[in-house]
């Protein structure tokens, strides 16, 4: 499509009814003193009403005064995102207002000239539990992962445009909120929709077929952002500074890049030092866009000097198979998507990244990089970088640790779950 539905947002479900008090398990009560974001279903003992998603629950404790305030989501285990902690406050316009300009002063330091894309809210990080909003240049993208954020999205629109006068909004929504009856029938058909602003929508940003297209700079590189088609809200902004480190860890040679996505590791690696890169993923429009992120880019000189080949399949396969041809790598970016999103999965998560950690090294060359990356918020930092380690000694190797790397400044941790993202940086003896 040339262009995603545009909703007006008159159109979206408002708030009804008053606050719902809940009554919540002692062990709960500690936790939501704590300050955390989630409140479970099973923590709730009773409700005062049945509630809709998208009211407001407000929490006592067990003497009856005020512990927290959120937003009500029936369909979700977690129950009630929760806003307000300690002092009762207004969950609206005015909060919001003063959340996002909190998250902008903290990535005052982001943006430039050069830099033109960045989280600007970063969920339940920045006191708006379960919504994200990015910017590439002009355009806002929202993702929202709850139902109960629905009938409070007009409250935040009048914020952000004030705040940050952008040209368009589109909003975007996980599967879980599309499949709910809630939500309205033209999110629900496209996965998303264009907000109307009480303009003319602009005609910018939008391609033919491949939908919508957002151009924006990285550090000077130039990348696109495909929101309705590709992962998160349409690039992978988390990785930005790990990006900017492998072009001026990498020394010069060949370079992997597994799990390549639209390849802008790849991209780095040719500005900085690299010969050759080669760019592994299943997924065959995304390597497209890989070779169309090198075709933005050959101005510069070491991108245009950069010999880049795609290979598309299973990383775990490919590897193999580069592996068994005897072909040898002066660097390896192994940045796979979350293998698992549950506790009940995790030894088996760390399993895969034990096995991509013995496969890449069976490709790199003495004195060799390696950067491997997880972003499995049920895989404990700590778990992670000891099965690179022990997957390293199992083939008789002592990895030379150079840094452990994680969360760009626009993508702030507030509490445990909300920290996802590790990278380790290693060399393998020359």
């Amino acid at each position: 499509m040339s262009r995603p539905p545009l909703l007006d947002a008159e159109a979206l479900p408002e708030p009804e009814g008053p606050p719902v008090a809940i009554r919540i398990r002692p062990n709960a009560e500690r936790v939501v003193r704590s300050g955390h974001p989630w409140l479970f279903e099973g923590s709730v003992v009773s409700e005062s009403r049945s509630a809709l998603a998208g009211e407001i629950a407000v929490i006592f404790d067990r003497k009856n005064r005020f512990l927290a305030a959120g937003l009500y989501d029936p369909e979700s285990p977690i129950r009630i995102r929760l806003f307000v902690h300690g002092d009762a406050a207004q969950i609206g316009e005015g909060l919001f207002r003063t959340r996002i300009q909190a998250g902008l002063a903290r990535r005052s330091d982001v943006a430039s000239a050069n830099t033109t894309a960045l989280r600007l809210l970063h969920g339940e990080n920045d006191g708006l539990p379960g919504l994200v909003a990015d910017l590439y240049e002009r355009t806002i993208v929202l993702r929202i992962d709850t139902v109960a954020w629905l009938p409070h999205l007009r409250k935040l629109l009048s914020p952000l445009r004030e705040l940050l006068a952008p040209e368009r909004i589109l909003l975007l929504v996980s599967r879980t909120v599309a499949k709910s009856a809630s939500c309205p029938p033209a999110i629900r058909a496209h996965g998303g929709v264009e907000l109307h602003l009480g303009t003319d929508p602009t005609s910018e940003g939008t391609g033919g077929a491949g939908g919508v297209v957002l151009p924006f700079l990285e550090t000077g590189l130039h990348f696109e952002a495909h929101p309705f088609d590709g992962q998160k809200t349409g690039f992978y902004l988390d990785q930005r500074e790990n990006r900017r480190r492998l072009e001026a860890e990498f020394r010069g040679g060949r370079l992997l890049n597994v799990f390549s996505y639209t390849g802008a590791f790849s991209v780095y690696a040719a500005r900085g030092n690299a010969d050759e890169v080669v760019s592994v993923d299943r997924a065959a429009p995304a390597l497209i866009q890989a070779e169309r992120h090198f075709a933005l880019n050959r101005s510069d000189p070491g991108v245009a000097a950069c010999r880049h080949r795609t290979i598309s399949g299973d990383g775990f396969r490919v590897m193999e198979e580069l592996a068994d041809r005897g072909e040898r790598f002066q660097g390896i970016v192994v940045d796979p998507p979350s293998f698992t999103r549950v506790a009940a999965h995790r030894d088996r998560a760390l399993a895969a990244y034990r096995r991509l950690t013995s496969l890449a090294l069976s490709l790199l060359a003495p004195g060799g990089l390696l950067v491997q990356a997880s972003c499995s918020a049920r895989v404990e930092a700590e778990a992670f970088y000891a099965g690179i380690h022990e997957a390293a000694r199992s083939r008789g190797i002592a990895l030379e640790e150079v840094d452990r790397t994680g969360h760009p400044a626009d993508h702030p941790v507030s509490f445990p779950e909300g920290a996802y993202l590790k990278c380790l940086w290693a060399r393998l003896p020359g």
